[in-house]
């Protein structure tokens, strides 16, 4: 658990750094990525008993992936049409 959260972490934390610095169109999907990313990880280390029997942290923590996973994929859609928008008006 410990090396899955140091791993996270420095993840999270590389692509923090790389939205700072850079001025792609997408970066606010980064930064949500980023940001909602580190607080579904709070859900897994700070796990709490389920509520009514229904929902516990695992299970939030699940359903906050959904979102996160569709916003990742828009990024990276649209991260591929700039690289590649930039790299045509390069070769003109």
């Amino acid at each position: 658990m410990q090396v899955c959260v140091v791993m996270a972490v420095v993840q999270l934390l590389l692509w923090a750094v790389w939205a700072g610095v850079t001025r792609h169109p997408s970066r606010w999907k980064l930064w949500v990525v980023v940001v909602g990313g580190g607080l579904a990880m709070l859900l897994e280390i700070y796990d709490f008993p389920p509520y009514y029997g229904f929902l516990d942290a695992h299970a939030a923590w699940h359903a906050t992936t959904i979102p996160l996973t569709y916003i990742w994929w828009s990024f990276i859609r649209d991260d591929a049409e700039f690289v590649t928008s930039n790299q045509v008006k390069r070769l003109r």
